[in-house]
């Protein structure tokens, strides 16, 4: 649970959107974050997550990177 949070946490950054009403499983591209904060997005996602596969979230984001949980998949890696 700590990740969903933190990760809606950072989507709520991008949007109007309360992080408790952000849905992970919905399309995150243009509901959440438009298209052109993807690299800031991506970024936000390596600083949280240091671990993380930064260059291949950068590269995927939007593309097949689609929803919340498929982010949370990646970081799990």
């Amino acid at each position: 649970m700590e990740n969903e949070d933190k990760l809606k946490k950072i989507i709520a950054a991008y949007t109007p959107f309360d992080y408790t009403k952000i849905n992970l499983t919905i399309k995150i591209e243009d509901r959440y974050i438009a298209s052109e904060f993807k690299d800031n997005f991506a970024s936000d996602i390596c600083k949280a997550w240091p671990k993380s596969v930064c260059t291949k979230i950068h590269n995927e984001m939007f593309d097949s990177l689609i929803t919340g949980e498929d982010i949370l998949k990646i970081i799990k890696q």
